[in-house]
């Protein structure tokens, strides 16, 4: 053995557990959640990449005889290998890595339902949802409420309790899905699964989130029910590292006062989490795994052969330049400032009538933009979904709700002209001003914003009374590079703007 490959096995191995030899006194469970289609590493970090995860796993695989792999939703959308090829890759790279069992996210909707279908027929996972209703839907007859897995002499029970897709997901993209409790999904399959199927261990998926304040999480989900060993979620982007020094709480007991394991990863891949059930003593304990350059001397030449002509297009795109920063800019709030200004200026064009304000939301924005040069790939990864530029026309009172609403979630994106005064607990703007000038709930407003949030999602219900009077026929990302290629925007420099509009 040479002395690269010497030093990147005993570099792999420190990523093991402590116990890691042919031990049958346990059973790991390796997940993930929120990849969001990040396949390569992710240009922000550094971290994550699925030639990195599979080095891992079959590290892991190689000295563990009891693995199992599951996902916990949102495998897809947030780069360009999901915006040119619709989850063809995503759906080669899950199989290809071997999970065991996937459940549907929220974006796994985004291009709507007959894609979802082709998506999720190529998949060899288990694919299972305990709190959708799918009998009206086009994809019911691929999933189960529950499966049963036989590892290490056990039978391990996994059920999933899947996210409230009202005001979530688009209802057009979602059609003939039905939401039930979760609390009661999670304890009728626990107790079916314990007591009629014999399971020694259940196992929740869930893509809900960890700490969703008012609306049911990993932690309501843990504290009442029972039955359930570990909960292994995602939505939230949560990183859950009990090692760490301010680590996000991981154990919960339950209506039983049994505890509850809650693990999650954060996203992009950038950890590996396992799962590690005790035979002896029927302890649960969890960790992550992060997944780092240390792995790039484990390629896979199969899964490398699989990527090769996705990659090409991919890296293609990524080096077309289209405009440039004075300095690199943060999400919060200066690509929500930006947002918020492109789309208020750039639907001008459409509107015959002066725009008086524009709305955006922070969850459309999945990157940022670095200092120098900005290309096409990274306007198209940073602003992924299909969403077009509208402008509303709604009464200054609905307008007023609408803003409350933005209150209610700590606050979005709008114009530069817009200066709030929020009680985030009271969920209401104490004081709001256009241009200077209160809103006039009596008055007409001509609003930009994007269909998403027009069709009162994201909690944005109250702009669901607006008509639409203009819509761009192109993807917002489209606009953007139009705009910088032959628009407004060309040949600027762009600086960020560290405002805060609305203030708690």
């Amino acid at each position: 053995m040479t002395l690269r490959k010497l030093t990147s096995a005993l570099l792999i191995a420190l990523a093991m557990p402590v116990a890691a030899l042919a031990d049958s006194d346990r059973i790991v469970i390796l997940h993930t959640n929120d990849t969001h289609s990040i396949i390569d590493p992710y240009h922000e970090t550094g971290l994550g990449g699925v030639m990195r995860r599979k080095a891992l796993i079959d590290s892991v695989r190689n000295n563990e005889p009891n693995v199992l792999l599951v996902d916990a939703g949102d495998v897809v959308q947030g780069s360009l290998y999901f915006t040119l090829f619709g989850g063809e890759v995503e759906q080669k790279v899950m199989n290809a890595l071997g999970y065991d069992v996937q459940i549907l996210g929220n974006h796994e909707f985004d291009n709507g339902m007959e894609p979802l279908r082709t998506y999720l027929e190529g998949l060899n996972a288990d694919l299972i949802t305990t709190n959708y209703d799918l009998t009206q839907s086009n994809i019911s007859d691929l999933f189960k409420p529950y499966t049963v897995r036989s590892v290490g002499g056990k039978k391990i029970g996994f059920l999933v309790i899947n996210v409230d897709p009202a005001g979530l997901i688009d209802a057009a993209k979602s059609q003939g899905v039905r939401y039930l409790d979760p609390i009661q999904a999670a304890n009728a399959v626990a107790w079916w699964l314990r007591n009629i199927e014999k399971c020694d261990y259940v196992i929740a998926l869930s893509h809900i989130g960890y700490e969703e304040g008012n609306k049911a999480d990993d932690i309501l989900l843990a504290e009442y029910t029972q039955g359930i060993d570990a909960i292994i979620g995602g939505h939230s982007h949560t990183l859950i590292d009990p090692s760490a020094p301010d680590a996000k709480r991981s154990r919960f007991a339950n209506l039983a006062g049994d505890t509850v394991v809650v693990a999650q990863t954060g996203k992009y891949g950038a950890n590996l989490g396992e799962v590690v059930i005790n035979l002896n003593d029927n302890s649960v304990t969890s960790r992550v795994i992060p997944v780092t350059s240390r792995l790039d001397s484990q390629v896979d030449p199969q899964l490398a052969e699989i990527l090769r002509p996705y990659k090409t297009p991919v890296d293609s795109i990524n080096g077309i330049v289209v405009g440039q920063t004075s300095q690199a800019f943060n999400k919060n709030p200066q690509m929500m400032n930006w947002m918020a200004d492109f789309v208020m200026t750039d639907a001008q064009r459409l509107a015959k009538q002066k725009i008086d304000m524009s709305i955006v939301n922070v969850g459309g924005i999945r990157s940022t933009f670095p200092e120098g040069y900005i290309t096409k790939g990274n306007i198209m990864q940073t602003f992924p979904f299909d969403n077009h530029e509208v402008v509303l026309a709604i009464s200054g009172a609905h307008l007023a709700q609408a803003l409350d609403s933005i209150a209610a979630t700590g606050g979005n994106g709008v114009s530069h002209n817009v200066r709030a005064l929020m009680d985030v607990e009271g969920k209401r703007c104490l004081q709001v001003t256009i241009d200077g000038k209160p809103i006039d709930p009596n008055r007409t407003y001509y609003v930009a914003t994007i269909n998403y949030l027009a069709g009162g999602n994201d909690g944005m219900e109250p702009l669901k009374y607006g008509m639409i009077v203009a819509r761009s026929d192109n993807y917002l990302y489209d606009d953007m590079l139009n705009a910088f290629q032959k628009g407004f925007l060309r040949k600027k420099k762009l600086r960020p703007d560290s405002t805060v509009r609305m203030k708690q």
